[in-house]
């Protein structure tokens, strides 16, 4: 959208606001005024009580989630860590828990484990289906166990490690065409990490291998409530 287009759509929006403001604060009279004025004022109370119910419903589940060491990190998985680890073998844990951090040692391991079974199936509400990030660990992990939940896995576990990673999202060319995608970037090595296709490698080379166009900010909003967890 073009510069004149989104003046013109935030002038619309400031327009509806103005619109709304009156409609709910004018005083009713008799005719189509206060029917309009009734229809408005039960939306906006309508409206109010269910963003007011989402908000509680989030902030239990967050506090919740905190307190039995299992955060939302985003589409309506949980972290519970401890079960991650006990997925891997003692060598692999000592790797992972190392004070030293070699990313040329943990990142293939995180990233093999992940790219080891994948799903595509697309539910209806699909971010109304929680799940522990364990389960993508296991043999018969969640269907909706695509990049964009691979991804976010991932870069959850480089935090709790110590480890600074980016997600990035674009367009990138494969063997099944062109398509949207989900990777991790690490800048302090300059270092792609995309456990969906199990790769490990330098950005630049990444880029080269699949036509990369990216285009953040595709996932960034996805951080559903997913209370049914609970």
């Amino acid at each position: 959208m073009d510069e004149s287009g989104t003046l013109a759509v935030r002038r619309a929006s400031f327009f509806s606001i103005l619109v709304g403001v009156y409609l709910f604060s004018a005083p009713a009279e008799a005719g189509c005024a206060s029917l309009f004025q009734s229809i408005a004022q039960a939306a906006v109370k309508n409206t109010a009580l269910i963003g007011l119910t989402l908000v509680g419903a989030w902030a239990g589940s967050e506090t919740v989630g905190l307190s039995q060491g299992t955060p939302l990190i985003g589409l309506s998985i949980y972290f519970d860590f401890e079960n991650i680890l006990s997925h891997f073998s003692a060598e692999e844990q000592r790797i992972l828990l190392s004070p030293e951090k070699n990313l040329d040692q943990i990142l293939p391991i995180l990233n093999h484990r992940l790219a080891k079974l994948s799903g595509d199936a697309v539910k209806p509400w699909p971010y109304l289906n929680p799940v522990m990030a364990s389960q993508y660990f296991g043999e018969n992990p969640p269907p909706e166990n695509m990049c964009r939940h691979k991804a976010l896995i991932l870069k959850a576990l480089l935090a709790r490690l110590g480890i600074t990673s980016q997600l990035a999202t674009g367009s990138v060319s494969g063997d099944a065409g062109r398509g949207e995608h989900v990777w991790l970037v690490l800048p302090q090595v300059n270092k792609v990490a995309d456990p969906m296709n199990d790769l490990w490698m330098n950005k630049a080379d990444y880029n080269r291998l699949f036509e990369v166009q990216e285009n953040y900010g595709i996932i960034h909003w996805a951080r559903p409530v997913g209370v049914l967890a609970r």
